[in-house]
């Protein structure tokens, strides 16, 4: 008999505190544990109401969820965050999915290949009828150009993302938006293919297979790597980028 198809995870209204106290695997716990695989130093643990407010959260905030925004942040320039915003809107396609979708959604997901409770948070999901169930993830860059960008795509394991929230939710499509931060204030979309996808889901998979069983990392990172999924716990993780 054929099996029916597997439900689409609901998608959740959260607060990001709320969203990080979810007792399951992030995109960004995965970072962290790439990080300890390539030797790279642990990434600091930090609470969204500790430091300086980030100009990529700041932008993401104007974009998204513009009443929350607070102007004056100690470091951020004001003008310059709206600046991007109205560059990002100034796009058709881009203002019309803004209008549409539903912005800072997250999810509770299990991933079948490792059998892993996972989460998500996406900048924007479009549900429209007769329509691609579309998801939409903002990037500030300073990359140079649309290839440039592209490129980063793969270095920063944006590719990553896009699999392990395409998967999960079922989505059609994933764009990926690089906003350059500096002159000249490009906004390049990137319809991410089925080869990026292919690309990102083996990186997402070699990680969520290396935290079920971290001894199976190089003996020259075990220690690095035991460190980061003790670190996790199979379920503490922290913010999604």
């Amino acid at each position: 008999m054929p099996t029916s198809p597997t439900r689409r995870p609901d998608l959740l209204r959260l607060d990001y505190d709320t969203y990080r106290a979810l007792p399951a695997i992030a995109n960004s716990d995965l970072s962290r544990l790439r990080d300890a695989l390539d030797g790279r130093a642990p990434r600091p643990q930090t609470s969204s109401n500790e430091g300086a407010l980030s100009f990529g959260t700041a932008f993401h905030t104007a974009l998204l969820e513009p009443a929350d925004y607070v102007p004056g942040q100690p470091g951020l320039n004001d003008t310059l965050v709206w600046w991007l915003v109205d560059g990002v809107k100034m796009n058709t396609q881009l203002n019309t999915l803004l209008d549409q979708g539903t912005s800072e959604v997250s999810a509770l997901f299990t991933e079948p290949e490792t059998d892993t409770l996972c989460k998500l948070r996406a900048d924007l999901v479009v549900n429209q009828p007769d329509e691609p169930f579309t998801i939409i993830d903002f990037k500030t860059t300073n990359a140079r150009d649309a290839d440039h960008f592209l490129w980063q795509c793969s270095a920063y394991d944006y590719d990553r993302q896009a699999a392990f929230y395409t998967d999960a939710l079922q989505a059609d499509r994933f764009l990926l938006v690089g906003v350059q931060k500096i002159e000249p204030f490009g906004v390049f979309t990137i319809d991410v293919s089925e080869q990026m996808l292919a690309e990102g889901r083996q990186k997402y998979q070699r990680l969520l297979r290396l935290l079920k069983a971290p001894a199976t990392a190089p003996a020259y990172r075990a220690e690095a790597v035991q460190a980061a999924v003790n670190a996790l716990g199979l379920g503490s993780s922290d913010t999604e980028s």
